[in-house]
């Protein structure tokens, strides 16, 4: 690898790392934020929803109860929400670097996708853990991740660096991203699946290209059986175009970011 690759991966390291470590700096408890939160949320929702008789995944060739399939498809759901949502405000967040210090403007939002990531993996393993207590073993269904895991990344990273470089245009974006992730939340199967939603709503969802990734963790996890590649290519299509745009636009404007958030 080049020395400047190197260079920009080391560089791209300490910003994640930093990235974990700032969000809690000050506080007792620290770094360990970053295990102890994504434990709870997955106890939470278990606690919740799987120990009650009420909830249940009616219709699904069901593995596990209701809380398992939830907490399965909520990970990669959150890994695009905390990584696109955080990422908005990274180059106003970081101005004061980006107007000192020679720094690829990419790597901002990228530091807080990584950040992002190692939860997920936290979550993953938490996830795994309560799967074999409860008797859920997938086995080797769990190596689909290598391929569906780099798709929720696409998607993630695309939407990521959109989101900052719109956000340094318009201060009106990152809000408005927050908010936006409402009703993509409910118009992806995470709380339901897709068989449930009536016929006239269904588009919607077939074409949030989330869909595939959340229903394939299901499968993956929980249920133990292969996602339809179909799905998965139209995700990886606008995972693909999206980072392709982010790309552009990081490259139109990132002579100008300091200038434009001073």
């Amino acid at each position: 690898m080049p020395s400047r690759a190197r260079r920009t991966m080391r560089l791209l390291r300490h910003l994640a790392w930093w990235d974990l470590v700032a969000q809690y700096f000050g506080s007792w408890v620290g770094l360990l934020w970053n295990v102890v939160l994504p434990g709870l949320v997955i106890v939470v929702y278990l606690a919740v929803f799987e120990l009650s008789p009420r909830f249940r995944f009616g219709g699904w060739e069901a593995v596990g109860g209701y809380g398992v399939n939830l907490v399965a498809a909520l990970l990669p759901w959150l890994l695009f929400q905390e990584g696109v949502s955080r990422a908005a405000n990274s180059f106003v967040d970081q101005r004061h670097l980006l107007s000192q210090i020679p720094v690829p403007a990419a790597l901002f939002p990228l530091a807080n996708v990584s950040s992002s990531l190692l939860r997920h993996g936290v979550g993953l393993v938490i996830l795994g853990v309560i799967l074999m207590g409860a008797g859920v073993n997938t086995g080797v269904h769990w190596f689909g991740l290598l391929l569906v895991l780099p798709i929720a990344l696409l998607l993630t990273i695309g939407g990521a660096l959109v989101a900052a470089c719109l956000t340094a245009l318009h201060r009106d974006v990152a809000p408005t991203v927050g908010a936006a992730m409402l009703p993509l939340f409910f118009t992806t199967p995470v709380i339901y699946p897709p068989h449930v939603v009536p016929e006239a709503l269904r588009v919607v969802m077939d074409l949030n290209p989330l869909t595939p990734v959340v229903t394939a963790y299901r499968d993956l996890l929980v249920t133990g059986r292969w996602p339809l590649p179909g799905g998965l290519v139209w995700s990886t299509a606008v995972g693909l175009v999206t980072l392709g745009i982010g790309l552009v636009l990081v490259k139109r404007i990132g002579p100008e970011l300091a200038e434009r958030l001073g």
